[in-house]
């Protein structure tokens, strides 16, 4: 394994036994600035927040945005809020409004990397200063989450997890299908596909899958088997902005996309979107789908899934013992003014503070970006399936990124766009491989 990897589990393992620390407290030690951030004026923060309805992190949110205004930090700061229902949505307009209009004051993430399109933009601020201004607020970052939401050393992003992602499973379906579930994860990939047979055998759906909207689920096994092929694999998962696609490991795992896709998932996949998708695996209606902690919480909600989902659920790194690990990409701060800026920086404060990186993993599953942050003794007791995946995530071989984390943005739409046209045989791997390479060779 190469000497990128090796380093990137040094830094997941100490993250994770940092969480794993029986006895300590998670109150916050980090200082910050307190009082008026509009030095003594009155602050309205415009936010789109899609963190709305039935997405995973709403009922957090909603209280960041509550209580946030009642703090020394938040005084004097009001908060506008216009919703947007689901993520891709919000996703596209933002990405617009990079371009054309009015920026919120402050641009929540979605995950997708977006920071070269927001600095390009020059509507984003540097927050630089703040952090320097702040050691402490500063020192709760892992360093690597710190330089990945900068550009030319300088910060314009605020990282607020740590991103991990396996596959889920559904035990009853594996038992029905006679499969034993792995003690951490398959073997080979040979294995994988041969436990998918096994489930289409026995009538069951094996894999939840989709295409549209940057192809979330199908990039997350995409970019396992390249991941986990080899050393050359492995590094490419791991670099950012990527524009060597052309490559025996990226053929390959197109490939096996391309089988998956026309023969191991759902008929509405090709074309689909991820909520739907979801909803096969949530319905129990398919048998595994790779995701990151965040989804936990949909296992229980009773809108979404069926009663006994939750009893069901076990969970596994993907083949050859792989796992999705990278630090999240953060919050921005678009606001000109710099009473706004001030507040906006406040509140990115607020949110990551040790006590509300610990109150996010409890309601959204999402992991702390913070090695400072340790989850209470009895979290791994009252939130199973999260504390399996800290569990495995201690076992991982292979560790690698994610494709809307590490690609260039044209890189991932010319995926999504191309991806049905793959399934459908109207390209092959080879020359999706070939133009994935040739767009991302554009922004050089």
């Amino acid at each position: 394994m190469d000497a990128l990897n090796k380093i990137s589990k040094c830094v997941i393992i100490s993250v994770i036994c940092a969480l794993l620390i029986a006895g300590c407290s998670s109150k916050s030690n980090i200082q910050t600035s307190s009082g008026n951030a509009g030095g003594g004026k009155q602050v309205t923060l415009n936010v789109l927040n899609y963190h709305v309805g039935e997405d995973y992190a709403a009922p957090f949110f909603k209280k960041l945005f509550d209580e946030f205004p009642n703090s020394d930090l938040g005084k004097g700061v009001k908060f506008n809020l216009q919703e947007i229902p689901t993520t891709d949505a919000y996703a596209q307009k933002v990405k617009v409004l990079f371009a054309t209009g009015d920026l919120p004051d402050i641009v929540l993430t979605t995950g997708n990397y977006i920071l070269d399109l927001a600095v390009k933009s020059g509507k984003i601020a540097d927050l630089t200063p703040y952090f320097d201004a702040d050691p402490a607020w500063k020192s709760s970052f892992d360093p690597d989450a710190l330089e990945r939401n900068s550009i030319n050393g300088k910060i314009y992003a605020v990282p607020n997890q740590k991103e991990i992602a396996m596959i889920f499973f559904n035990k009853a379906l594996f038992k029905k299908a006679g499969i034993e579930p792995p003690e951490t994860s398959f073997a080979s990939w040979d294995e994988f596909f041969a436990a998918c047979d096994k489930l289409k055998a026995a009538g069951i759906t094996p894999i939840s899958l989709d295409t549209n909207d940057f192809a979330w689920l199908s990039s997350m096994f995409l970019g396992a088997m390249v991941g986990t092929a080899n050393e050359a694999g492995n590094q490419f998962m791991n670099t950012m902005k990527p524009t060597n696609f052309n490559t025996p490991e990226v053929v390959d795992a197109l490939k096996n996309l391309k089988t998956m896709l026309a023969r191991y998932t759902t008929k509405d996949a090709v074309g689909g979107k991820y909520d739907p998708m979801a909803a096969h695996f949530l319905m129990g209606e398919v048998a595994m789908i790779a995701n990151g902690p965040w989804m936990v919480p949909d296992f229980s909600n009773k809108e979404k899934a069926t009663p006994d989902l939750p009893e069901q659920i076990g969970v596994m790194l993907f083949p050859k013992d792989g796992m999705v690990s990278v630090p999240g990409t953060g919050d921005m701060v678009a606001a000109g003014d710099k009473n706004k800026i001030d507040a906006a920086v406040n509140f990115l404060k607020y949110e990551t503070t040790l006590d509300n990186q610990i109150t996010s993993l409890k309601m959204t599953g999402i992991i702390p970006v913070s090695p400072q942050a340790v989850v209470p003794d009895d979290f791994n007791k009252e939130n199973p399936i999260v504390g399996r995946m800290l569990e495995l995530s201690t076992k991982a071989k292979y560790l690698f990124g994610e494709n809307q984390a590490n690609w260039y943005q044209n890189t991932l739409d010319t995926l999504s766009r191309q991806l049905p046209e793959l399934a459908f045989d109207k390209i092959t791997p080879e020359e999706l491989a070939k133009q994935l390479e040739e767009v991302a060779q554009k922004n050089k």
